[in-house]
């Protein structure tokens, strides 16, 4: 019986990597405010049941003057039968070491561990958590059911629970090309920050806008110019 439980469990998870991307690649532009201030430059790996997620932000222009180092977001972790399961999340700023983020993602344990502001903190690990880069790509693995999106994200600092509510379907024409896409927009306060995303309904729900609406009125806007999935 064990036996053939371990075979159905093999046969299951060839079957979930054979429909697995093998690589992505992806660059945005971002903006802020409507300014072009950046290019978001993003690599998603499989190897075997493993995957590796490296995205990194450049500023241009003028702006490049100002900015001390490139923002990186790096996820490592496994690929299962539900979609990405990180182990292990680092957010770069620059090469300061002192403004380095780290989280490890013990699924056994079922604790989150947590290295920034030179301390570190240990949390209850929420079952699904995804961290800020491997949350995007896990539309992928597991594209939205219904008009809601509920999950809980880490930004290395925290556990954060998130509500989106499907508000349209939508021809987005972006310099990547023209996408039918699933628009969701965050349910927040008044007093916090709000997002929205375009996902694209043919390209594995894949997101190919997304606006960060500030508390101050500011706005941060990432679209995408650039996709490539084999």
């Amino acid at each position: 019986m064990k036996f053939l439980l371990l075979i159905v469990l093999f046969c299951f998870s060839a079957l979930t990597l054979a429909g697995t991307p093998q690589r992505v690649n992806a660059t945005y532009s971002f903006y802020k405010s409507g300014q072009e201030v950046g290019v978001v430059t993003e690599t998603f790996t499989r190897t075997g049941n493993r995957y590796e997620i490296l995205s990194e932000t450049k500023a241009i222009g003028i702006f490049a003057l100002f900015a001390k180092g490139n923002i990186k977001l790096i996820s490592r972790g496994e690929i299962t039968k539900d979609g990405l399961r990180p182990l292990h999340f680092e957010h770069h700023r620059g090469s300061d070491p002192e403004k380095l983020i780290v989280a490890d993602f013990d699924w056994k344990a079922q604790t989150l561990t947590m290295k920034y502001d030179g301390k570190t903190e240990t949390m209850a690990l929420v079952p699904g958590t995804q961290d800020r880069i491997s949350r995007m790509y896990q539309f992928m693995f597991e594209p939205p059911k219904g008009k809601s999106l509920a999950f809980s994200m880490s930004n290395g600092r925290n556990i954060d629970q998130y509500h989106y509510v499907l508000t349209d379907q939508e021809l987005l024409k972006t310099p990547a090309g023209s996408f039918k896409t699933s628009h969701f927009v965050q349910q927040h306060k008044p007093d916090e920050n709000g997002a929205e995303m375009w996902l694209a309904n043919t390209m594995r729900y894949f997101p190919v806008l997304i606006i960060i609406k500030e508390k101050d009125g500011g706005n941060l806007e990432q679209q995408l110019t650039k996709l490539t999935i084999k």
